[in-house]
């Protein structure tokens, strides 16, 4: 279960909830929601700031700034201070109208603004004289450089998550992409982690983002949905949002704001979208199958693959520019056929008690490199082995040597006589496969591996202004 909430500069509560949670419980959190106010770990919001003057450079102050989401309809108005100095030091992620107007000027807009997480925008604005019949409307640039932040890092939007083939569709595979990340972890699944904690893992099989960033260690690092931590036990994502209700995931490599100071590795912060004044709905399926796989080269036989990842997103208004809702599914079934790999096994030949191809096993290296051959080990085990033998043991006697007889060896020619074998050998023996790869290597893909998954969350946004 998650819960992520984040105060903008309005009012405003944000609920993005993960699945498996019953309806009840989803009431009751809500409601607790509405009437708390934690707070954050660290921003998601972006800033935009400047100053406005005349043609001359002196500061207009008392001046009215409006920005207007254009997707929500939101708007927030501050007043120049006496330097002339306007500040939003907190809004959502999105694209943004900013407008001017002052009785001796022209009216100045400005569109097309895109704000992403954690962005700082510098926008110096310079009215000019004349009517309120006059406009002047500007068209930001998109590429735009921020000087008011030494933080280096890059954004990645959902129209880029969405337009790359994702094996698995999580956004921890696009990480790599960033310079200084480096695709590499020590965690396997031979791990040992955390002897009784309660370690969150991704849901799925998907990828918890585990990496190297600028050399640190792939605990070193930061995961954050919509402000809130979410590592897990290894400080990997253990809450990964569906790809397509991501609008932006931001990775900070390097001289990022103390706010961040948690973490020495990157900080990957999170965006999940949300609904905007108009109805706005995805549906998708991918589709893997065994028809359209290669057979495994050490593998004699196809192994099973069928994977379909479905699932969709939907979101609008509750309340015109007041309420606003987000919701997305995604559904994982998956049949894998796990491959062995080649193991070892006894030959047909082994499997009958003659062990030439193994006459290695009969000798051990001593102290000074030499090879010793192994011998029988005291006179109780002497006896017995002869009596299931039927021929005299020797205690310290050889087991085998090259060239050696009766005379001279307990197994001549490295055959060891079934009647000599173990009632636990024998009743084994039957449940190991026969070699089918090599003389004694065996490998198959016929042990089926099955996933499913469902994960779902849904995201509500109020403006009370």
């Amino acid at each position: 279960m998650f819960v992520a909430f984040q105060e903008f500069s309005y009012p405003s509560f944000l609920l993005h909830l993960a699945s498996c949670i019953r309806p009840a419980f989803s009431v009751l959190l809500l409601a607790f929601i509405m009437f708390s106010s934690p707070d954050a770990s660290a921003s998601v919001d972006g800033r935009i700031s400047g100053t406005v003057t005349d043609q001359s450079g002196a500061a207009i102050f008392k001046v009215n700034v409006t920005v207007t989401d254009t997707q929500t309809g939101i708007q927030q108005t501050v007043a120049t201070d006496d330097r002339g100095f306007y500040s939003f030091p907190s809004l959502p992620v999105g694209h943004y109208v900013l407008e001017i107007s002052s009785a001796s000027f022209r009216p100045y807009r400005r569109t097309a603004i895109v704000l992403d997480a954690n962005s700082a925008l510098t926008i110096d604005v310079v009215l000019l004289v004349g009517s309120r019949a006059d406009a002047v409307e500007v068209v930001e640039n998109q590429v735009a450089v921020e000087t008011s932040t030494t933080q280096n890092g890059e954004v990645i939007t959902a129209a880029e998550m969405t337009a790359v083939p994702l094996n698995g569709r999580s956004f921890t595979d696009l990480l790599t992409l960033q310079p200084g990340v480096a695709p590499l972890t020590s965690i396997n699944s031979n791990t040992v982690q955390a002897v009784g904690a309660s370690v969150l893992e991704p849901s799925g099989d998907l990828n918890p983002g585990t990496v190297s960033i600028n050399g640190q260690r792939e605990f070193a690092n930061s995961f954050i949905v919509n402000g809130s931590d979410v590592e897990d036990v290894n400080n990997g994502a253990s809450i990964i949002p569906n790809l397509d209700s991501i609008a932006e995931f931001r990775i900070l490599t390097n001289s990022f704001d103390a706010e961040y100071g948690e973490f020495s590795g990157g900080q990957i912060n999170v965006v999940t979208k949300s609904g905007t004044n108009a109805f706005r709905g995805d549906l998708f399926e991918f589709a893997r199958n065994t028809a359209l796989d290669a057979r495994n080269f050490f593998s004699p036989t196809r192994g099973t693959f069928d994977r379909n990842q479905f699932g969709g997103t939907f979101g609008g208004p509750i309340r015109k520019n007041k309420i606003f809702l987000f919701s997305d599914y995604q559904g994982t079934r998956s049949t894998q056929g796990v491959d062995t790999g080649q193991i070892p096994v006894p030959s047909a030949q082994d499997r009958t008690g003659n062990l030439s191809d193994l006459a290695s096993s009969f000798v051990t290296t001593g102290a000074n490199g030499t090879t010793v051959p192994t011998t029988v080990s005291g006179p109780s085990f002497a006896n017995m082995l002869s009596q299931k033998l039927g021929y005299t043991v020797t205690a310290d006697e050889d087991y085998f040597t090259p060239g050696c007889t009766l005379a001279t060896c307990v197994f001549p020619n490295a055959v060891i006589p079934q009647r000599a074998w173990s009632d636990p050998a024998k009743n084994l023996l039957q449940y190991i496969p026969s070699p089918n790869a090599a003389n004694n290597t065996f490998s198959a893909s016929t042990y089926n591996q099955t996933l499913r998954d469902d994960k779902g969350a849904y995201r509500i946004d109020a403006n009370t202004r």
